[in-house]
């Protein structure tokens, strides 16, 4: 018996170092491999909102801006970025590195749901150690490394620690039936999080329907589903009023069009969200290329959908926990933002837009959602050795996977990207009236602006030393110093 007790002690041990490992090697990846010099998205944020912060103007509509009717506004997101410049150069490798905070908070909450609810049973302490390590090896795992080599994409896990903060905070308050809280809950996440919380909001009122028999009374699910029906309505309509032009001129029929003119390829949308959960379409290309994608994706579609099947049965067999709502709300969100994308983008890009890699940090949701169940069910004892065996198997083939990924990244190549950008960056700033015919617009937005917006974006950059132009951050990065040129500001010139 001590003998098994040692094994038992010494397997967790091993979990627990994997995890951390797993962990390590994907944050040493998001700080190494990120996209460190400013690139796409960042230098809007540069030209718009610090530009308004540097010349005094900023107001707090500002935070909650966005720049086309299918942006997302990001208060949070624009605070740290405010952060970053004022206190670390704009180093968008702190921006990756907030991002890993993020992800860990979020496995961390996942990990002491499971905790709490297998608490006192025969293997608890076992299927915790487990835990960490599967939902490690998916909310971490560099299955497509698109995620942590741009530092924006890996801030979106934010978005998971988001929801899963609101599904427990809303999960109290329907257990105490506090309507007023659940709104006031509902309205700070809608600040925060935008259409994610709106989606949330939906998972949550379909998670209410679904138990509406656990219930005391037949008024207190109307009461709550109420709650955060009028809480939504009245954000939406608010920041519509607050922001009239941002009105989208897409009608409900024209994005019904757009998408029956796909309908040859609406299996995507299934396929795509399933498959890419264990094997990203960007890995595919890189190891078999364009033609392999499918041979891959739809098995593993195949097998998680099979999970999903498996998971709603056991929903309905469970008694309602916190650990059923939990799991069942990042389930639903998961659904909701599939149908957030085929409404939102799909009309626009077509259905090849489910293969985005910064959507996978809401695709392995679903598989954090089965982990959980399939962890709650291993850690009884009353049951059959079984759901212990699969549940260790399921996690010992996630953990490999996230090993093997971990080791196929070329992380050099990550760095001479980052150098390369920065030596067109500089480029661009000896010259910024003329933008070269070998500037990466994609990368380096600024390439394709109208000479008057780059000259005063690059001036701004200069003159508060951010990013490329700040000494700390080329020392930080074994970057060359700047030219003779551009080391005095443009004021001091």
């Amino acid at each position: 018996m001590e003998n098994k007790a040692w094994i038992a002690a010494a397997g967790r041990l091993a979990a627990y170092a994997c995890a951390v490992y797993i962990a390590a090697v994907t944050a040493v990846f998001a700080w190494r491999g990120t996209l460190f010099v400013a690139t796409a998205d960042a230098w809007g944020f540069i030209a718009t909102f610090l530009a308004r912060y540097y010349d005094g103007t900023l107001s707090i509509a500002d935070f909650f801006a966005k720049r086309n009717s299918v942006d997302h506004s990001q208060p949070l997101q624009k605070l740290l970025f405010l952060v970053y410049a004022r206190w670390f150069d704009l180093d968008l490798a702190f921006e990756g590195a907030t991002g890993i905070v993020f992800g860990i908070a979020f496995i961390a909450v996942v990990v002491a749901i499971v905790r709490a609810d297998t608490k006192g049973q025969p293997r608890a302490e076992t299927v915790t150690a487990m835990t960490t390590l599967g939902v490690t090896a998916v909310v971490l795992s560099l299955n497509d490394d698109g995620i942590f080599s741009w530092s924006f994409a890996t801030l979106s896990l934010f978005y998971p620690l988001g929801i899963a903060l609101l599904l427990v905070f809303a999960y109290r308050c329907i257990q105490r039936d506090q309507p007023l809280m659940l709104a006031i809950g509902m309205f700070v996440a809608c600040l925060l999080l935008d259409t994610s919380a709106i989606l949330g909001a939906v998972a949550i009122v379909v998670l209410i329907a679904l138990r509406w028999r656990t219930f005391a009374t037949k008024r207190a699910p109307l009461t709550l589903i109420a709650a955060i029906g009028v809480t939504v309505v009245l954000y939406v309509a608010a920041y519509a009023l607050a922001f009239p032009d941002l009105q989208s001129t897409i009608t409900a029929s024209q994005r019904f069009g757009e998408i029956i003119g796909h309908a040859g390829e609406v299996w995507k949308a299934i396929v795509v969200p399933l498959g890419a959960a264990l094997v990203a379409p960007n890995r595919i290309k890189q190891i078999y290329g364009v033609a392999a994608f499918w041979t891959w994706l739809v098995p593993a579609a195949i097998v998680v959908a099979a999970g999903h099947v498996w998971f709603w049965r056991e929903f309905f067999r469970r008694d309602d926990t916190r650990l059923t709502f939990f799991a069942a709300g990042l389930m639903l969100f998961f659904y909701a933002t599939l149908a957030g994308i085929l409404s939102g983008r799909v009309p626009r890009y077509g259905f090849d837009y489910f293969m985005q890699s910064r959507y996978l940090v809401f695709y392995s949701m679903q598989i954090v959602a089965m982990l959980m169940i399939a962890a709650s069910n291993a850690a009884r004892g009353e049951r059959s050795a079984n759901p212990f065996v699969a549940y260790a198997t399921s996690v010992a083939v996630l953990a490999c996977a996230a090993f093997v990924y971990g080791r196929g990244l070329n992380l050099p190549s990550q760095i001479n990207f980052n150098r390369m950008l920065d030596e067109k960056a500089i480029a661009l700033a000896e010259d910024p009236a003329h933008a070269p015919s070998d500037c990466p617009p994609y990368h380096l937005t600024l390439c394709g602006w109208v000479p008057g917006i780059r000259i005063a974006t690059l001036s701004l950059m200069r003159r508060q030393q951010l990013n490329v132009f700040s000494p700390r951050f080329r020392e930080r990065h074994h970057l060359p110093p700047l030219p003779p040129s551009l080391q005095m500001p443009p004021a001091a010139q």
